[in-house]
């Protein structure tokens, strides 16, 4: 006897809890619209899938240089973006946690300052900034559906140790970085994940470390392929250092990586002593990350590769003989998976041709295919402007999108759903939801001034002084 294709489940009496705000994702962008909103006045529900709050920086480790605008000279680059992720960055530093804004010439394509933190100082901080704030973080807990009324959603549902809870707020945010709420909620999306190779090779990829590293060893033996990167010294003083490697120039020297057939391979950050904080394994699989089989298959074949990389890291690189395996993302990355249709979406044009708009949120100047194509570059002053309408999605009057999850043009993707871009958007994308909220209207009656006014107080960049 075969088994149906349906199930019908008895009615439920689900508990409600109310909030002004609720927010689904607590990563890059999710976790800095929590403490925004909640700065702002509103009461705040911000739920996780992991146990770890952050995103990007704790389960994908990586730095950035996208606090500064573009400069030929990067000496004369301008810092453009303040608010909580700036002051995020400054705490991280204060604690020892990063290496504060470093000086790295060669990379004025981009801007010219990177800032690297260590993963597990950023838990402990970004948690600190939730608690203070006052923010209700409910951790390994699922969102999986919502009620809707028109155009308005009037609850979330979401699934942990409790149970089954609807959350019932004035306003949503869309940080799930799939744009999950906005695909519950039957909203317009496009998927992008199939074309993610045309520009950076694969949507999804395993960040790990590796310890016990003589890295002099390792400069001097393999010289002609690995290659570091100038900077300044880190802010107290600690040497760090950022490595190129490849091992594709001598197939056989080091035939155990070539024989795992690895397509590419980016960069190593050392942040400490003896250790690769973060081995960048960016070329992962090729899947549609919002399709539950497709990714968790995905999620065991990274586990296995940086496994494999490790022990072939070990076997026959100099300076690794008594490395090992010390850590790895607690997730999968994902680059792109799918786009939701909002009011705005910003073009490559508008990004390399320095647009700005009426409506800003904040500003932005980081593309990450600038080295390769100079045509990308953002040109003078350096930065262009994120509108406010980029986060509203059509066919809704009470959701905001804020991460990767917006953006169509899959160049200027590039640019905007970088660390320090979902960041912007959650900063912007938390206040307006906390003054909607306050105000009983939807999203797009927000007098722009009322939002201008708040971010502005809490210190986001919307003006450089040239």
């Amino acid at each position: 006897m075969s088994a149906p294709l349906f199930m019908e489940e008895p009615a439920r009496r689900t508990p409600v809890k109310q909030t002004d705000v609720f927010i689904a994702g607590a990563g890059t962008a999710g976790c800095i619209a929590a403490i925004a909103a909640a700065r702002a006045g509103a009461k705040v529900v911000l739920v996780e899938k992991t146990p770890v709050p952050g995103g990007t920086y704790t389960n994908g480790g990586i730095g950035t240089y996208s606090y500064f605008s573009c400069s030929e000279d990067s000496s004369r680059a301008k810092r453009i973006v303040g608010g909580i992720p700036y002051e995020l960055a400054c705490r991280l530093t204060e604690a020892e946690g990063a290496t504060g804004f470093m000086l790295s010439p060669e990379d004025h394509y981009r801007s010219g300052y990177r800032f690297v933190a260590d993963h597990e100082a950023y838990k402990g901080v970004i948690s600190e900034m939730l608690l203070e704030a006052g923010v209700e973080v409910l951790l390994q807990t699922a969102f999986c559906g919502v009620a809707m009324e028109g155009d308005r959603i009037t609850a979330a549902f979401i699934e942990n140790k409790d149970g089954r809870t609807a959350v019932a707020a004035k306003q949503y945010i869309d940080a799930s970085g799939d744009g999950d709420i906005a695909r519950f909620a039957g909203l317009e999306q496009i998927e992008v994940w199939q074309d993610y190779d045309t520009v950076s090779g694969a949507p999804t990829g395993l960040v790990f470390g590796m310890s016990g590293i003589d890295f002099e060893r390792f400069m001097e033996q393999n010289a002609d392929s690995a290659f570091s990167m100038p900077t300044q010294p880190a802010a107290d003083g600690r040497k760090t250092r950022r490595i190129s490697f490849t091992h594709q120039r001598h197939p056989d020297k080091y035939k155990a990586l070539a024989d795992l057939d690895i397509r590419f391979f980016t960069s190593i950050q050392s942040l400490h002593e003896g250790e690769a904080t973060y081995i960048n394994n960016s070329k992962g699989a090729k899947i549609d990350a919002t399709d539950a089989a497709a990714y968790s298959r995905a999620e065991l074949e990274s586990r296995v590769k940086i496994l494999r990389m490790a022990q072939a890291f070990k076997k026959c690189v100099p300076g690794f003989e008594n490395a090992y395996l010390s850590w790895a993302a607690v997730q999968l990355g994902v680059r792109a998976s799918h786009i939701t249709r909002c009011d705005k979406t910003i073009t490559q044009a508008e990004i390399s041709g320095a647009a700005r708009f009426e409506d800003e949120i904040g500003l932005y100047g980081f593309h990450d295919l600038a080295p390769k194509h100079p045509e990308l570059f953002v040109q003078a002053p350096g930065y262009y402007g994120f509108p406010y309408r980029m986060l509203l999605p059509q066919g809704c009057s009470n959701l905001f999108m804020a991460g990767r999850c917006v953006t169509e043009d899959i160049t200027a993707h590039m640019s905007t759903r970088n660390t320090v871009g979902c960041m912007i958007m959650g900063q912007g994308a938390g206040v307006a939801a906390a003054l909607c909220a306050a105000r009983d209207c939807d999203s797009r009656s927000l007098p722009y001034l009322i939002l201008r006014e708040e971010l502005v107080k809490q210190k986001v960049i919307l003006e450089v002084e040239e």
